[in-house]
């Protein structure tokens, strides 16, 4: 049978899309973006996540997943613009409450469906705003969707601050949650998240904080690695940088993004506590926290792990 190669005919055309590893500060810096002039809501599609971590696992091709994030994008942008799969738990990021003009968002349950929504949003340049883990570990992804506004805003962090949020959350232990947010496989029984697929023959015998600064580690140096490959459409921004630097950081991006504030945008910021210091306090705290919790050779890997950090980024 004759190969076929399999394309979409696009209809998205302006996208936001935000990155970083988990715990990076996505969850920040994406209320700020969603509140800018012509962005649509956030929206977090898991749905891609997966995908790319089967590409990374060389379970589907790269042509498979373009497409099906093609068609995935092209579905939640136009199911966005009619209403449909609307987010009313008001906890969400994605909640329609925390939207620039929720009472707008609700009439759109009873807009008309069909290609009108479509040109009109597309003649008004309305951006799709999506957020992802690990988007820098899949470049070659991003450059083969066939969206015509692409810009990427990659979001960074200390790993000393990573490693103590990824123990908050228990992502060292893989067994007891079923609500485990990491892509996982199973080796010989045990559950191992695919971050440590380098160290699945070790991974059960270590304990959770030692994986856990492992498996950042692996995040980490792997988007300093890609880094690289990113050069037009795309901005890298520090954690404590945006929190404590705000105004200059906002300014930058909306001159990245050619776009505006809001009004929404002063109440996002309040609530985000933006701009705000990190008291050094906070940091040794976590920094002696991880040591009593961690292996002597581990810890001293996430120590170099932060000297690496600090040299790339500065």
């Amino acid at each position: 049978m004759k190969k076929i190669n399999l394309k979409k005919k696009i209809f998205l055309k302006d996208m936001i899309l935000i990155t970083g590893t988990h715990s990076s500060g996505k969850s920040m810096i994406s209320p700020v973006v969603a509140s800018l002039n012509k962005v649509e809501p956030l929206r977090k599609i898991y749905y891609i996540d997966q995908i790319n971590n089967l590409l990374y696992l060389k379970k589907i091709s790269l042509e498979t997943a373009t497409f099906l994030i093609n068609h995935i994008l092209d579905l939640s942008y136009y199911e966005q613009l009619i209403g449909r799969n609307m987010n009313f738990r008001a906890e969400d990021e994605t909640s329609v409450y925390n939207a620039k003009d929720t009472k707008k968002l609700i009439r759109r349950l009873k807009a008309t469906r069909g290609e009108n929504v479509i040109k009109k949003a597309q003649k008004n340049k309305k951006t799709f705003l999506l957020d992802t883990h690990d988007g820098l570990w899949f470049s070659n992804v991003w450059k083969n969707l066939n969206i015509k506004n692409l810009k990427i805003i990659h979001i960074h962090r200390n790993p000393i601050h990573v490693v103590n949020s990824w123990i908050n959350s228990d992502f060292g232990n893989t067994d007891n949650s079923l609500l485990n947010q990491l892509p996982s496989f199973y080796l010989k029984g045990q559950l191992i998240p695919f971050y440590a697929l380098k160290f699945k023959d070790d991974f059960k015998n270590m304990s959770k904080t030692d994986r856990i600064i492992k498996m950042v580690a692996i995040c980490i140096e792997n988007e300093m690695f890609n880094l690289k490959k990113f050069r037009e459409n795309f901005i890298s921004i520090k954690f404590s940088e945006f929190t404590s630097g705000t105004d200059f950081y906002l300014r930058k991006l909306c001159n990245f993004l050619q776009l505006k504030k809001t009004r929404s945008t002063i109440q996002i910021l309040r609530r985000e506590r933006l701009p705000r210091s990190i008291q050094k306090e906070d940091y040794y705290k976590k920094k002696k926290r991880i040591q009593n919790l961690a292996s002597k050779k581990m810890f001293e890997k996430l120590l170099n792990l932060e000297k690496k950090y600090k040299k790339f980024y500065g």
